[in-house]
């Protein structure tokens, strides 16, 4: 039962999994909360926590106990040979004569194996404290990525929208244009217009239509530069199912001004500290190698000597060995090298310190400046929906006069500049209300 119900769960996982990686339609949420699963940036930001992880383990097993094992196998091809005085053999021999003697057998066998156990060092001490903070600060540089990461797809997004909504209103200010050339071009016939009137419709349409292409092209490249930022094939199909007025409505957010600042939610600031943690540590470190370090270790072997190779008979001999020691380093000078050491490790946490600080100041001049930019783009966004009914009402009058012969093309065209312009200014005053809320959310670490 327990099987069948654990087959069953990766199968619902893999069917979850494969149906995220198929999504194609987004809305601008969703589209953040992929890239931060899929983005290559992330990705790389994550790998680096886990090999910090591994750095802490690495880092304490230094202080943990170490085995190491040896085996070795020697065979003279030609024994040495140590000179006898010839008295030792007989008596009688002359002095100053000597007799080539060979000791020891033709082969022998060694193993061996050593326990080493660290007792005492100031330094591994102070390394295990660094390797933890090492690993904070990979931490911190996977909220920093992940930052930029929706700050990046938030862009693209709206800049893969903008151009989508751009294209919709062009388009139909073409089919406009094309209509009143049409009707016209019909005036031109009977008489009522002049020549000119006619090309300057035709420059207008003209216009309209290359930037339309224009825009066509971008639109190709705002969806791939979304899809690279997102963490999918850049030609993979995309659907944007957020709109502009969806947009807007989702991010203008009155209670977000509310909120206090505080440096100790912004990453940038608690990315500091870790780096003045860092400088701290590194102070211990220079300090701490003024200290004795102790060691201990144990070793046992076994050997074994033979003309022939008969190492594995049973009737071969081995001899064991075994030792036990410790060993004590102590740093007495270092022509006050550890000195100097210890002086700049001791500026540069100053320096970090500093940096702390400067950052907090620096961070608020952020928030008040994003708070305001945040506060500002509702007032763009109202003043861009005004002008555009505006521009709309005037395009109207002037077309309407133009018709009734009371005005002319000079006039209805720059009426058209005026309302295109008003156009691409709304859009523009949406995607700002956007990107300034996510500058300002990343500032208060929310």
């Amino acid at each position: 039962m327990k099987k069948t119900l654990l087959i069953f769960s990766v199968l619902i996982f893999s069917f979850a999994f494969l149906q995220a990686q198929d999504q194609s339609a987004f809305d601008l949420q969703e589209a953040v909360d992929f890239a931060l699963l899929n983005n290559a940036q992330i990705k790389k930001a994550r790998n680096n926590v886990l090999k910090a992880q591994k750095k802490v383990w690495e880092t304490t097993a230094m202080g943990l106990p170490q085995i190491d094992a040896t085996a070795s196998y020697q065979k003279f091809i030609k024994q040495p040979v140590q000179l006898l005085p010839a008295k030792i053999m007989n008596p009688m021999a002359p002095p100053d004569t000597y007799v080539p003697v060979k000791f020891g057998t033709e082969q022998n066998m060694k193993w061996s194996a050593t326990l080493k156990q660290l007792i005492f060092s100031g330094s591994y001490l102070v390394g295990l404290q660094s390797s933890r903070t090492y690993k904070k600060i990979s931490e911190n540089a996977l909220t920093k990525t992940r930052q930029k990461v929706k700050e990046a797809v938030v862009s693209a997004y709206g800049n893969a929208l903008l151009t989508d909504e751009s294209i919709k209103i062009m388009q139909k200010n073409i089919k406009t244009v094309q209509k009143n050339l049409f009707e016209v071009q019909q005036m031109y016939k009977n008489g009522l217009v002049e020549q000119t009137d006619v090309e300057q419709l035709q420059i207008t349409l003209s216009n309209l239509q290359n930037q339309s292409d224009y825009l066509k092209r971008m639109q190709t490249v705002a969806y791939q530069m979304l899809n690279f930022t997102l963490g999918r094939p850049i030609d993979a199909p995309l659907q944007l199912t957020d709109n502009i007025e969806s947009l807007r409505e989702k991010n203008m957010q009155l209670d977000l001004l509310q909120k206090k600042f505080s440096p100790d939610n912004n990453i940038d600031y608690l990315i500091a500290q870790n780096q003045e943690k860092a400088k701290r540590l590194q102070v211990k470190f220079q300090k701490s190698k003024a200290l004795p370090s102790i060691a201990a270790f144990v070793n046992y072997g076994k050997n074994a000597y033979n003309n022939d190779f008969e190492f594995f008979n049973d009737t071969q001999n081995w001899y064991e060995q075994s030792v036990f020691g410790l060993s004590i380093n102590i740093p007495v000078f270092s022509s006050w090298a550890r000195s100097a050491q210890l002086k700049q490790a001791q500026l540069d946490l100053i320096n970090a310190q500093n940096d702390v600080s400067t950052k907090a100041k620096e961070l608020q001049l952020q928030y008040n400046k994003a708070k305001n930019e945040y506060e500002h783009s509702f007032k763009n966004y109202e003043i861009a929906k005004q002008n555009l009914k505006l521009a709309e009402k005037i395009e109207q009058k002037e077309h309407i006069k133009f018709n009734e012969g009371v005005g002319n093309s000079f006039q209805l065209n720059q009426a058209r500049i005026q309302l295109y312009q008003s156009q691409q200014q709304y859009l523009q005053s949406v995607i700002d209300i956007v990107n300034k809320k996510t500058v300002l959310e990343n500032l208060l670490g929310l």
